[in-house]
């Protein structure tokens, strides 16, 4: 029952089975050990690729990390510099205010004086405008 198969040629394929997997072995034999040191590289390259990837990825992390905290750092104190900003100016219209009043007390003060000054002056005159018309009048004696 076995029946040979045969090509357009008329030669039977099992001659030509022999042959190709002679030269077929032949072929293995020779790229076989280089096929599989470039697996092998191409193994490790790729396992290098993804090693370089985690390391890559874990660094992003830690530099967004670092940012994020630099930035809420800085929010912070931009927080605190207002707040002393916020305080300085009150302190500053309080400041201004007390001022004022001094000014306001100070020229009171001053218009005060130059009154009682004035008033003084006024009262030594009138004293010195007595004082003569009681000369002037020589007749009375009291």
């Amino acid at each position: 029952m076995s029946q040979d198969i045969r090509d357009s040629e008329g030669v039977p394929t099992s001659e030509y089975s022999d042959t190709v997997k002679a030269l077929s072995s032949g072929l293995l034999e020779i790229y076989e050990p280089t096929l599989n040191e470039v697996k092998g590289s191409l193994k490790e390259l790729l396992d290098k690729q993804y090693e370089m990837q985690a390391t890559i990825a874990t660094e992003k992390l830690t530099y967004i990390s670092q940012d994020v905290q630099q930035i809420n750092e800085m929010i912070n104190k931009a927080k605190l510099y207002r707040e002393k900003a916020v305080r300085i100016k009150n302190q500053m219209h309080q400041i201004h205010q007390r001022a004022k009043s001094l000014r306001a007390k100070a020229l009171d003060m001053q218009e005060l004086k130059v009154n009682q000054c004035a008033s003084k002056l006024q009262q030594l005159h009138y004293e010195e405008s007595l004082v003569a018309s009681i000369k002037k009048v020589p007749g009375k004696k009291s």
